[in-house]
């Protein structure tokens, strides 16, 4: 019994020996095309877990929205009732101040006519003409006086307050089900493969690029005046970037929205990515030569392992568990855990020779291009299974004969379109 691949049965039977006619088949082949189909079946299943981390984000801050809606509404309540408070308030005031003064108008009147009662019975005791006379006027005058008063306040109105509500209010509020609608969002992306794949390759070709003064100048101010020296993107759709005129990490959402910063007190050079939710951190200033380990948990910046250098540092990278780190002069291979593996290059001939800036710009119909300007920089990425390395002035050096550098800008313009969108939207 076959016990390999499940039997069927079949209209007409023929033996293997006589199904075999040429060469046979190349089963090496074969595995290898299984092997491809399995990495690629690997990088969608990594593809779908980060789509459901991402799915999870979005959950977490579109939720965040809705309750921040809802203090939104609720401070727009609260400011509506303030305002009926006040209204209320100085109603209640005006009233107040209206039913104490007919109070006092009606005392004063009391007192007045007592002050006359008691003064004509002293009058009436003296018997005198002219008194009596002159009494008598006034007590005319002011009898006179109370009476108007008393028909004018013969029916006495009570002065209380009542709500009216504005059913408006209530009416609109009664219709609706719900604070919003949510909608699903989809966009096609291309599935990704390793960054951190290698491929052994040889050779060298150069390509040379040039860009406007003007422009270069421009956008050179604007990345230096905004401070941002490097970006990764999570997994999970969040985005890190490293802003070194504050000196602070911060952590951006899809909406390019920052959501939480973590302060470091040394000035920061540049960032990479170790995990899908951390990266390092080069930390560079007089004597002080770091690599500083930041993590994502739960929306907060985390600080992590600090690893210290003896020579200054100012790009790293990664590739798998290897750290590269450039001093100005060479090139370091570490480990992960800051074991120095190997001194790659150096070279103190030029001053200056291992950094590497990156420059962008905007190119004819709104697409956007990465340029990178090298000033005798020596450094190394990882892109489609092949080693790129930046050196000698201004020029692009591929460790692959004639290959296109197209793709190289690619991966730059999708890193650096954020950028783009922190600067210019």
């Amino acid at each position: 019994m076959n016990t390999y691949f499940p039997s069927r049965q079949c209209v007409k039977v023929t033996l293997i020996s006589e199904s075999v006619n040429g060469p046979p088949p190349d089963l090496q082949r074969l595995s290898r095309k299984i092997q491809t189909i399995l990495v690629e079946l690997q990088r969608l299943t990594i593809n779908w877990d980060t789509n459901m981390q991402s799915l999870q984000v979005s959950y977490n801050e579109e939720l965040h929205e809705l309750r921040q809606t809802r203090k939104k509404i609720n401070t727009l309540f609260d400011e509506i009732e303030k305002n009926t408070l006040k209204e209320l308030d100085d109603k209640m005031t005006r009233l107040k101040a209206s039913l104490n003064n007919d109070m006092e108008n009606c005392n004063k009147l009391k007192n007045e006519l007592n002050r006359l009662s008691n003064a004509i019975e002293n009058i009436i005791d003296k018997g005198k003409a002219e008194l009596i006379f002159i009494a008598s006027k006034k007590c005319l005058q002011k009898i006179k006086e109370s009476e108007t008063y008393l028909n004018e306040n013969s029916v006495q109105v009570e002065r209380i307050l009542a709500f009216q509500a504005n059913s408006d209010v209530q009416q609109y509020l009664s219709k609706l089900s719900n604070l919003g609608r949510f909608v699903v969002c989809t966009q096609s992306v291309p599935v990704q493969g390793d960054p951190c794949e290698l491929l052994t390759v040889h050779g060298m070709s150069k390509c040379f690029t040039t860009l406007n003064p003007v422009t270069r100048a421009y956008l050179y101010f604007k990345i230096s005046r905004n401070g941002i020296r490097a970006i990764c993107v999570l997994s999970n759709a969040q985005i890190l970037i490293l802003d070194s005129r504050f000196n602070q990490i911060k952590l951006l959402n899809h909406r390019y929205q920052v959501v939480g910063h973590c302060d470091l007190t040394t000035r920061l050079h540049d960032m990479c990515q170790i995990t899908s939710n951390e990266v390092a951190v080069v930390v560079n200033e007089n004597d002080k030569h770091e690599v500083q380990f930041v993590s994502v948990n739960d929306g907060r910046l985390v600080m992590g392992t600090k690893l210290e250098f003896q020579h200054p540092c100012f790009g790293i990278a990664r590739n798998k568990k290897d750290l590269y780190l450039t001093s100005g002069t060479a090139l370091y291979k570490y480990s992960i855990s800051g074991t120095r593996l190997n001194k790659l290059y150096k070279d103190t001939t030029a001053g200056t020779t291992g950094n590497m800036t990156v420059d962008i710009y905007w190119f004819h119909a709104k697409c956007l291009q990465a340029i990178l300007k090298y000033y005798n920089s020596f450094f190394q990425i990882s892109y489609l299974n092949r080693i790129f390395t930046f050196a000698h002035s201004r020029k692009l050096c591929l460790q692959q004969p004639n290959y296109n550098v197209l793709p190289l800008l690619k991966y730059f313009v999708d890193t650096f379109f954020i950028v783009y969108k922190l600067l210019f939207l």
